[in-house]
C-alpha cells in the first residue's frame, strides 16, 4: 500500500536496498503492477531498478534445481546424488570427495538435502569453477602476514583476502555468521573449515584471473584439505616464522594501540597455542600436495622480510637462466 511505503521511506528506509536475488523495492512494485507505489518510489524517493542480470540469474538457478532436483516433503530439493548428476550435466567431472564437500557446505541446516534458499546462497560453489592462482601466506598471530600482503598488493598488483578481516566484517555487520563466530574468535579458537572456505570462495569470484593472496588461511589440516578440494592446489605458500615471544609481544602491542580489540595477553596465548596445535600438520599436508613452501624469518622488520623474498626471487630467476640454453629459449634438464 502506498501509504505504508511512504511511511517507511519517511522514516529512513533504504528504497534501493537489494534482496538476495538482486531485486530492489521498485522491481517488486513493477512486478505486482502497483502503479501508485511505482510513481511514489520513482518520483518522490528516487528509487532505481535492480540489476536485470541478478534478477534473471535467480530464475536460471531455480530452473537448474527443477531440472536435477526432486520434490521432497512438498518442495524441490537436491540430495547428494542430485548434486553429482547436476555437476556432470554441466560438464564437470567431480570426485566423490569434491561432491561430498560441496554438499556439506551448502546443506546449512544439515538435514541431508539442499533447498532453494541454500542452493542460491551457495550457487557460486557449484557454478564458478575452481579459482586458480592462489598464494598462501601462513604464520602465527602477529607474524606480519597482513603487512607482507599489503606490500605484495602494492608492488605486484595481487588481490589480498584476509580470513580474519572477512570474519570481523561479518561481526561488524551483525550477520548470523558474525554472531556465531564472535565468541569463537574472542576465545582464540578456530572457525569451522566449511564456513571459511565458503567465505573465501565467495570473495575470490569477484577477482577472475587475478592472483589471490590468502592471508591466515588455511590454519588446520582440514582447512588445507578443503581448500585444495574445492579451490584447487595453491601455487605457493609463504611461511613466516619467528619465536613465540616475538609473536606475543606484537599481539600485546596491537592490543594496547587499539588496532585489534581481541588482542590481549590471554587471547594471544590461546591463539599461539591453537596455531602450534595445527600448524605442522597443515604444512605437512601442503608438502604432500607438492605445494612449494618458502620460509621467511619474520623476527626482523617488514623491510627485512621483503628483502628475503626479493633475494629468493632473484635466486629463482638465476636458476631458470642457468637451466636454459643460450639463444634457444628452451629449458635444459636439471640434473640436481
Amino acid at each position: 500500500r502506498p501509504e505504508i511505503v511512504k511511511l517507511l521511506c519517511d522514516h529512513g528506509a533504504d528504497v534501493n536496498v537489494r534482496d538476495r536475488w538482486g531485486s530492489r523495492p521498485l522491481d517488486d512494485a513493477k512486478a505486482a503492477g502497483h502503479t501508485e507505489t511505482i510513481r511514489l518510489l520513482e518520483e518522490e524517493y528516487g528509487a532505481k531498478l535492480g540489476s536485470p542480470e541478478l534478477c534473471s540469474s535467480k530464475e536460471a538457478l531455480l530452473d537448474l534445481m527443477h531440472t536435477y532436483g526432486q520434490v521432497r516433503d512438498g518442495e524441490i530439493t537436491l540430495d547428494l546424488d542430485d548434486v553429482r548428476e547436476m555437476l556432470k550435466g554441466m560438464g564437470e567431472t567431480p570426485t566423490d570427495e569434491v561432491v561430498t564437500k560441496l554438499f556439506e557446505v551448502a546443506d546449512v541446516d544439515g538435514n541431508g538435502v539442499i533447498d532453494a534458499d541454500e542452493f542460491i546462497a551457495h550457487s557460486d560453489l557449484f557454478l564458478s569453477g575452481r579459482p586458480a592462482r592462489i598464494i598462501l601466506v601462513v604464520g602465527g598471530p602477529g607474524s606480519g602476514k597482513g603487512v607482507l600482503c599489503q606490500r605484495l598488493v602494492k608492488e605486484c598488483g595481487v588481490v589480498h583476502l584476509s580470513s580474519g578481516e572477512l570474519l570481523r566484517g561479518e561481526i561488524a555487520q551483525g550477520t548470523e555468521l558474525g554472531k556465531h563466530v564472535e565468541g569463537i574468535m574472542k576465545s582464540g579458537g578456530l572457525v569451522s573449515s566449511a564456513v571459511m572456505v565458503s567465505l573465501m570462495q565467495k570473495r575470490m569470484k569477484d577477482h577472475p584471473g587475478k592472483r589471490i593472496l590468502l592471508d591466515g588461511f588455511p590454519r588446520s589440516q582440514e582447512n588445507a584439505r578443503d581448500l585444495v578440494t574445492l579451490c584447487g592446489k595453491p601455487e605457493l605458500a609463504l611461511h613466516l616464522t619467528c619465536d613465540d615471544t616475538v609473536l606475543l609481544e606484537r599481539i600485546m602491542k596491537r592490543g594496547q594501540s587499539g588496532e585489534r580489540a581481541d588482542d590481549n595477553f590471554e587471547t594471544g596465548i590461546q591463539r599461539i597455542r591453537t596455531y602450534h596445535k595445527y600448524h605442522n600438520m597443515t604444512l605437512e599436508f601442503l608438502r604432500s600436495e607438492h605445494v612449494p613452501v618458502v620460509n621467511l624469518d619474520c623476527a626482523t622488520t617488514p623491510d627485512g622480510v621483503w628483502e628475503q623474498l626479493r633475494s629468493i626471487a632473484r635466486l629463482m630467476r638465476s636458476t631458470v637462466r642457468l637451466n636454459t640454453t643460450p639463444g634457444s629459449g628452451k629449458e635444459m634438464p636439471n640434473k640436481e
